[in-house]
């Protein structure tokens, strides 16, 4: 199944984070890849040739599957309002922002269903419910962030273009990797559903023996429920992000690609990385340094002082910016290995409380109490991969110039 690489004038309305994405679509029929022959010379090209790829990347662009290193080029290829240049970059934007409101209407329902979690005293709700908030808060974060940038006059010949495309990329990004985010917390719920239900059918053999009580029947049921209502909500915010993301890199609303994993945390990155190298590089490339130096100004020895002075300082922003993301770096590798540590001890806890079980020397309720620190310790190592894995994107697309110098 080939891209949809038509952008449709509708709108559509849903609950939380998808809402008007096709807004932001330019109206009518607006190819998103050059489809023909633009000049004579064009003629017997191949359609990779015509949009600049190789076969073998434009295979892999045109099939039906979302891969985390395919962003840019399909943010560059088949978004619309990018292909559109300027003239629809207004439309993106107003798309942006009603995403960015969504997830933070979607993060206040997920805080408030934390609330009333630890009101109940259910603490595994709370954590499924808070993991939840900080994703979609991330991502609304990010999204505001790339608004700002986007939304900034850049005078530069084709540097606005450059500019606003390698925003929505990052943009893109962050949105998959929020949505990869939340499919591994929804792979650990479901496979603590699996292991409730399962507890559950036994609690009532169990009962039927003599060996348990009606109220670990009952705890036991209640955690199934749980599971299963934990379950529906990450399916309802995992498939508004969906939505977004495909429509963002130029398939159609109803389309069902295949969405590959975010990669792990390339660790040995870290060793590479040096804020004061770095800064230069970064300072090339940021738009905000870019637009300053193509700004009309006077010439004169006073002015290209104070022009200079502006400029350092805002060179300084951007290294005091990239030694932060790169502290940040740091303590989430820490926090990385420390999660791994954990999970060593809680599978090691799991599997010794797996055989007790099932000697009857721990009680049902005994049981639930290691199977919740097992999924607990399970969220705690995908959070702390994933946090990483952003940190260190987050420092790549600052040396790339998706940065504020301001």
């Amino acid at each position: 199944m080939r891209r949809n690489i038509q952008a449709g004038a509708r709108r559509f309305a849903a609950f939380a984070l998808a809402a008007a994405v096709t807004s932001a679509l330019s109206a009518g029929t607006a190819f998103a890849a050059v489809t023909s022959p633009q000049e004579p010379a064009d003629v017997g090209k191949t359609a990779a040739e015509l949009n600049g790829y190789t076969e073998e990347r434009w295979a892999q662009l045109m099939d039906n599957r979302l891969d985390y290193d395919e962003v840019g080029d399909l943010v560059h290829s088949f978004n619309p309002a990018i292909t559109s240049a300027w003239s629809n970059l207004t439309d993106n934007i107003r798309l942006m922002n009603t995403i960015e409101e969504n997830l933070r209407a979607r993060r206040r329902d997920m805080k408030q269903l934390k609330e009333t979690a630890k009101q109940d005293n259910d603490y595994a709700s709370y954590g499924n419910y808070y993991m939840q908030e900080v994703i979609l808060d991330k991502s609304a974060d990010a999204f505001h962030k790339s608004i700002d940038r986007m939304d900034r006059p850049v005078t530069q010949s084709n540097q606005p273009l450059r500019a606003a495309e390698r925003q929505v990329t990052v943009a893109v990004k962050q949105l998959m990797i929020g949505y990869s985010s939340l499919m591994e917390q929804r792979a650990i719920v479901s496979d603590s559903l699996g292991m409730y239900t399962k507890l559950y059918a036994d609690a009532q053999a169990r009962q039927g023996v003599g060996q348990a009580t009606a109220a670990d029947v009952q705890a036991a049921y209640g955690e199934m429920l749980n599971m299963q209502a934990q379950l529906s909500t990450l399916d309802v915010s995992a498939e508004q992000l969906r939505k977004n993301l495909i429509m963002l890199c130029g398939w159609g609303e109803g389309a069902t690609p295949e969405i590959g994993d975010i990669p792990a945390p390339d660790i040995t990155r870290i060793d590479g990385m040096d804020p004061d190298t770095d800064i230069r590089k970064a300072a090339g490339n940021n738009a905000d340094i870019l637009s300053f130096r193509h700004e009309q100004h006077s010439h004169s020895t006073a002015s290209m002082n104070v022009r200079g002075d502006a400029e350092e300082l805002m060179t300084q922003n951007l290294l005091a910016n990239l030694r932060a993301q790169y502290q940040e770096i740091l303590a989430d590798k820490a926090a990385l290995d420390a999660a791994r540590t954990g999970m060593q001890a809680a599978e090691m806890t799991k599997n010794a409380a797996d055989l007790q079980y099932q000697l009857g020397m721990l009680s049902t309720a005994q049981y639930l109490g290691a199977l919740t620190q097992y999924q607990s310790a399970r969220t705690t190592l995908s959070t702390a991969e994933n946090t990483l894995f952003q940190a260190l994107e987050s420092y790549d697309w600052a040396v790339a110039g998706a940065s504020s110098a301001q």
